[in-house]
Parts: C-alpha cells; sequence; structure tokens
C-alpha cells in the first residue's frame, strides 16, 4: 500500500513539475525528492518482508494491523483538520505528532509524555517558523498568535 500511494503521487509530483518546470530553487523539487524517497523507504520495506517471509517459510506470517491502520486515521483526521477548520497548522501538527508517538511507542505514557510533548511543540512551532519566515510558505497560522 505504501509503495502504491508512493508511487501515485511521485507520479503526480512530476507531472506538476513538468507543467511548471522543475528548478534548484523551485516549489515542485522538493514534492519530487520526498516522495521519491517515499518510494525508495517503501520498495525497501517490502523487500525486507518478502525476504523475512521467505527465511521463515515454515511459520505462519502474523500481521499487526491496529497501528497502520491507527496511524492512517491520525493521518488523515489531520489532513480535515488542517484543511476544513481554524485550528491552524502549529497545534494540529502538535497533536498529531503526540497521537503518532503514542502509537508507535511501547512504552508507559509516564516515561515519554514530557519528552513527547517537548518534540511535538518544538518540531510544529519549528518547521512553522522555518516556512513562514525563512521560506516565505504560507501555513495556516490558526488561532495562535504566530
Amino acid at each position: 500500500m505504501l509503495l502504491t500511494v508512493g508511487v501515485a503521487l511521485l507520479w503526480q509530483a512530476i507531472a506538476a513539475g513538468v507543467d511548471s518546470g522543475v528548478t534548484l530553487g523551485g516549489p515542485t523539487l522538493a514534492p519530487i525528492v520526498v516522495t521519491g524517497l517515499w518510494v525508495m523507504v517503501a520498495l525497501w520495506y517490502l523487500l525486507d518482508a518478502v525476504r523475512k517471509r521467505a527465511t521463515a517459510a515454515g511459520a505462519p506470517a502474523t500481521v499487526a494491523w491496529r497501528t497502520p491502520v491507527f496511524l492512517l486515521a491520525a493521518l488523515i483526521v489531520y489532513a480535515i483538520v488542517l484543511k476544513y477548520t481554524v485550528v491552524g497548522y502549529v497545534l494540529s501538527t502538535a497533536v498529531f505528532v503526540l497521537v503518532s508517538a503514542r502509537l508507535l511507542s511501547t512504552r508507559p505514557i509516564r516515561a515519554v509524555i514530557v519528552r513527547d510533548l517537548v518534540t511535538a511543540v518544538g518540531l510544529s512551532l519549528g518547521i512553522y517558523l522555518v516556512f513562514t519566515r525563512l521560506l516565505g510558505i504560507v501555513l495556516p497560522a490558526g488561532v495562535l498568535p504566530l
């Protein structure tokens, strides 16, 4: 699924780049690079899974779908909140990072909550400031006076 979505997004990024011209400083290069890396990582995961399955041919494979499904749901909710609400980039990204960290963590929440909060707020605020102040790219400010 990751590989299929990645290839589709890479195709769209390349098509958008061809229409507007891909330059080293232009806005179309970043989506091509990011989706290209996505495709490479997805392909690596797929090949690794096939290799592991081949080595454990006798053992029945169990797939843990809970975490990927919840992460996909969180990503969809994050996209909807960014697009259709006034919450803004910083708050919605901080909440998304917190939820993702919780879903991917195996440690008790008490052991990692401070680290996760600092990471979520720092990452979302840092990215917001870099994109809006340094790169001049508009991100939704939302309810925070930034």
